[in-house]
């Protein structure tokens, strides 16, 4: 007899009900979190809330399309849209709810004059919890379960998760009408479903990366900014007399955040060639063949000025004391490295079919790698490069600058 691992969500058969109360928490986390950020920084909550609308039914979308997507067993093209079935990849939600975001907040980032990457910094991290919350749903679903084990390895576990780390053989193809009774077990036999003896045991991967994804959260969220703190107190301990009665909130709004330049020379520093009034002052007098010679010289000088900009003058009255500050769109960055790390490294321990990307292992560790890179290309990017060349005065960075 042909068999293969089949996962009995419980002993019921009712999928929805676990599953689905994890995922509501989940999206519920992260939209409160996020919208605390968003009152702390004082910023505005309406596109926030339509960007929730918008945005979540297309990361359903994403993460029902990559979730059923299987080389090996396609499906009909629209059930791979059908969110509401098993099978929901974390990856295609991010990477179709982030493409989404980014176009969302960017109309949003040019009408409040607010950097596109302080709205990744408020949201993008939080959806480390939501993940974490989402992995246990997946637990009592008896969902991405790791490499086999024995039930003795698993003692330093409560009883509630160690014996429900199992999965039941079955017959292919799966019979009609199929009911966990008839599973079979290890040694070939039917097995009563309360009966875990034949049945084998696995590696608590939803554990694992629910673990390091609240470790991931608390180290951007709440680690980093505070070791950034620590290091301006060794710096000014002899440099304010007052130092000591000051928090470490109160050292870096004293030295950053509290300093005020002249609105004026900020303006002056920040204005920029009116590139278009330049190439098409007189457009209603020039020719068809005028105005695409125009568009191709105003293209030119615009990249031009985008490669040449140097903002650095303005960071400097904006930063006197030269802090080193963690940039917005580090966060964001930190998350897309940090997760995939933890992901390509537990995805090791999963099966072909439980993979990013279903049976295609070679495929899945070159994009999670890939994903890898560009987190930490971001982080060089947003810490070094855009401060130093395009930040404008009177839009929201850290700080309003």
């Amino acid at each position: 007899m042909n068999l293969t691992t089949w996962i009995v969500h419980d002993t019921y058969g009712n999928w929805f009900r676990p599953y689905w109360l994890f995922i509501f928490c989940a999206f519920a986390i992260t939209i409160i979190l996020s919208w605390v950020n968003f009152r702390k920084r004082d910023i505005p909550t309406q596109g926030f809330y339509w960007g929730i609308f918008v945005i979540t039914p297309i990361a359903l979308l994403g993460a029902s399309l990559f979730g059923k997507y299987d080389v090996k067993n396609p499906i009909l093209f629209f059930n791979l849209f059908a969110f509401w079935e098993p099978g929901m990849s974390i990856h295609g939600g991010l990477i179709f709810g982030l493409i989404t975001g980014w176009i969302w907040f960017g109309f949003e980032s040019r009408k409040h004059n607010i950097s596109l990457w302080v709205y990744a910094d408020l949201i993008v991290p939080n959806i480390l919890l939501a993940q974490a919350i989402g992995r246990w749903g997946n637990f009592f679903n008896h969902e991405l379960l790791g490499s086999p084990i024995a039930r003795e390895q698993l003692v330093w576990l409560p009883s509630f998760i160690r014996d429900n780390l199992f999965k039941w053989y079955v017959p292919t193809p799966l019979p009609d009408h199929f009911h966990p009774t008839e599973a079979i077990g290890l040694n070939g036999s039917g097995v009563d479903p309360t009966d875990f003896v034949n049945v084998q045991y696995f590696q608590p991967i939803f554990l694992y990366e629910s673990f390091a994804n609240i470790l991931l959260w608390i180290l951007i969220v709440i680690a980093l900014p505070l070791i950034f703190r620590y290091s301006y107190y060794w710096r000014f301990k002899k440099e304010e007399p007052d130092f000591r009665k000051l928090s470490w909130k109160g050292v870096s709004a004293k030295w950053y955040y509290d300093v005020k330049p002249d609105p004026t020379i900020v303006t002056n520093l920040s204005q920029q060639v009116n590139l278009h009034k330049v190439y098409f002052k007189n457009k209603h007098k020039m020719t068809k063949k005028q105005v695409m010679k125009a568009k191709w010289k105003y293209c030119g000088a615009r990249l031009k000025q985008i490669f040449t900009a140097d903002v650095r003058a303005l960071e400097k009255i904006e930063n006197p004391h030269q802090l080193k500050i963690v940039r917005c769109g580090v966060k964001a960055g930190m998350y897309i490295a940090g997760y995939n790390l933890i992901r390509i490294i537990l995805e090791t321990q999963r099966n072909d079919h439980d993979l990013f990307l279903k049976n295609m292992r070679t495929l899945d560790y070159i994009i999670l790698s890939l994903m890898i890179v560009v987190g930490i290309i971001l982080i060089l990017f947003v810490q070094w490069i855009t401060v130093r060349k395009w930040r404008k005065g009177g839009w929201l960075y850290e700080k309003q600058y």
